[in-house]
């Protein structure tokens, strides 16, 4: 067919084809030529026309193959791509999710007609701007939501996360991959972090008989964690983050050795130079010599427990040999690690994962000399 000039004629056999199988094969054999540019200038005009008839007449699954063949084309006529982008799911997800003719009005107005899928598939397209991020959030369907929250090439301004954050904060789905976004603005953070501990003490209240104290560990636990997952994607300004904290009381010593104990160095450093009120890279020399008395000065100024200081000796001599500063992929052998060493000095039998029980354990201020440093 690709050596041939398309007639009228021709376009009316193939529509005429009772089998909607042979139709869809033949259309997606037109649609593929017409892409490689083999067709002659009459022979591209007739397959446009053809294009325009399937859209309007042929059957779903004709459609179907045509948007398939068609989804990614960059020269595909502006009317074909929105006729295709209306359709039904079956026809429309391949094109809203990969046509690069469609362009941000044709997509925001998309938004507002399309499925629970259309919006998904327009969420996780290679590229999204803050015009149409703006309708997926202004509809709110949760899984699109979800699904652009995880796209890293998706553009959000700062009120559209709080937005997210607000409305979507206490869905998994959401929280999930929007605590992971690099950048994450610090104010969008907190509110997400703030709703996540709000849901989990909602939801421990509703049990019978809970102790009071062990809801607030438990609450305190979840918040420590859940920080510590936000901090990673505040990307460049972690350093804002953690100032935040410390201005609104969250910055606690817990907070601090729970970063170190899990591997998060950077967040410690940081940590420790902002409570102490130091240059990161100050408290980073003195927290490079573990063994010496600049890392006992640096928690003292940062009133940091002195209970704590020789655990920290211990995971710092573990980041070392593991090289965790050097390679991130080593923060599992690292935990194991520091954990084991823990528990050697400590010598109570534990869950050896519970990270928890060793945040527990510093906060009742076990003694330094129990703790092994090498």
């Amino acid at each position: 067919m690709t050596e041939q000039i398309l007639t009228i004629s021709d376009l009316q056999a193939l529509l005429a084809d009772p089998s909607a199988d042979n139709q869809a094969a033949a259309a997606a054999k037109v649609a593929r030529a017409w892409r490689e540019g083999t067709l002659d200038p009459h022979a591209r005009e007739a397959a446009e026309t053809l294009f325009r008839t399937i859209v309007r007449r042929a059957t779903v699954t004709v459609r179907a193959a045509l948007a398939e063949a068609m989804k990614d084309a960059d020269t595909l006529p502006h009317d074909i791509a929105i006729k295709l982008a209306s359709d039904v799911d079956h026809v429309a997800l391949p094109v809203l999710e990969a046509s690069s003719v469609l362009t941000d009005e044709d997509l925001a107005g998309l938004v507002r007609m399309v499925s629970a899928a259309g919006m998904s598939a327009i969420a996780g397209r290679p590229s999204v701007s803050e015009k149409v991020s703006d309708a997926l959030i202004e509809r709110g369907d949760e899984g699109a939501i979800a699904r652009l929250m995880g796209n890293a090439a998706a553009a959000i301004s700062e009120s559209a996360l709080e937005t997210v954050a607000e409305r979507h904060g206490r869905s998994p789905r959401v929280a999930g991959p929007m605590a992971g976004r690099v950048g994450l603005p610090v104010r969008v953070a907190t509110k997400l972090m703030s709703v996540v501990a709000e849901q989990l003490r909602r939801h421990l209240l509703g049990r019978e008989a809970i102790d009071p104290d062990l809801l607030a560990d438990l609450i305190l636990q979840s918040r420590e964690r859940a920080t510590l997952v936000l901090a990673h994607g505040v990307g460049p300004d972690l350093e804002g983050f953690i100032a935040d904290l410390n201005r609104s009381g969250r910055l606690t010593p817990t907070l601090v050795m729970r970063s170190l104990l899990t591997g998060d160095y950077l967040f410690f450093e940081t940590a420790l130079a902002i409570r102490a009120g130091i240059p990161a890279a100050n408290a980073s020399m003195l927290v490079r010599d573990p063994g010496g008395s600049g890392l006992a000065k640096l928690f003292a100024v940062a009133g940091m427990p002195e209970s704590q200081l020789a655990l920290a000796r211990v995971a710092l001599f573990a980041a070392e040999e593991t090289e965790l500063r050097d390679a991130p992929d080593a923060r599992s052998h690292y935990r194991s690690l520091v954990i084991e060493r823990i528990l050697t000095g400590f010598g109570d039998r534990v869950d050896t994962a519970s990270v928890d029980y060793m945040i527990t354990k510093i906060g009742y201020g076990a003694p330094a000399a129990t703790v092994a440093t090498r």
